[in-house]
């Protein structure tokens, strides 16, 4: 796991002694062989390309295997955010779905000039047109920026990927672009906006048999001294963005 703040990209020895090392990336559903050498006094390595948050399954083997490479990339230039309207219709969830809206840009659902949207917790869905982009390379890498909190990605009616953080980007093949495409993101966030309505207007929702919810915190505490979330603030919610397109090529053996 990459627990920095930047982009791991860079050799790495591995405590083991092998001759292969396959790579799975379960988020971005990626897999292959991984990049191997040896350094000067013998010792095994693999290349690592990890976002920060981000992990990944290495599998060794002290035999000599062939497979088809891991996807490695490398940037082709700069990022491009994608500006413009975005059609927001919330789907499910509550306490009151809200209306359908239009953004023109990316804020949270907490900052929305509507109360229901304040105490929503549930999933929405966003969906932004765009244009083939005109430079050539092997993809493009889509980078959703802030999301609070997980994201499932659909392009063109085909379902990529469900995200779950901190890393929220994925690479994308250029073969799935048409001349006009249609992204769809559904969004879906905690239930702590909806805990925080109910505890506030005295709605009993802790129903649990035989056990009650004592706060580990003296600041979350009530006057029974159970769990509450009236002292809570709204929690931010929704795609908050920037969402950019980045170019890359794949490196190659």
């Amino acid at each position: 796991m990459n627990n920095s703040n930047s982009k791991l990209d860079e050799w790495i020895e591995l405590n083991a002694e092998f001759n292969a090392a396959y790579l799975f990336k379960p988020m971005q559903t990626e897999s292959g062989m991984a990049k191997y050498k040896r350094s000067a006094i013998g010792k095994p390595s693999i290349l690592l390309q990890l976002s920060p948050g981000e992990s990944c399954i290495v599998q060794t083997s002290r035999e000599y295997q062939t497979a088809p490479l891991f996807p490695y990339t490398e940037m082709a230039g700069e990022p491009s955010a994608l500006k413009g309207q975005w059609k927001l219709h919330f789907i499910n969830g509550g306490e009151v779905i809200p209306g359908d809206t239009v953004l023109k840009e990316l804020v949270s659902w907490t900052a929305f000039d509507n109360d229901a949207a304040t105490k929503f917790s549930g999933s929405a869905s966003y969906i932004y047109l765009f244009t083939r982009p005109e430079l050539a390379c092997d993809g493009w890498r889509l980078d959703l920026g802030d999301v609070r909190e997980s994201v499932e990605i659909i392009l063109n009616g085909k379902k990529l990927s469900t995200l779950l953080g901190p890393d929220y980007s994925i690479n994308i093949p250029s073969s799935l672009l048409k001349d006009i495409n249609e992204l769809k993101l559904i969004v879906t966030n905690g239930m702590a906006n909806r805990m925080i309505d109910l505890d506030k207007r005295g709605v009993l929702w802790k129903k649990f048999y035989n056990i009650n919810m004592p706060a580990k915190l003296a600041v979350n505490r009530g006057a029974d001294g159970l769990f509450t979330t009236t002292g809570w603030k709204p929690f931010k919610s929704g795609l908050l963005g920037p969402v950019t397109l980045t170019p890359f090529n794949y490196l190659k053996n």
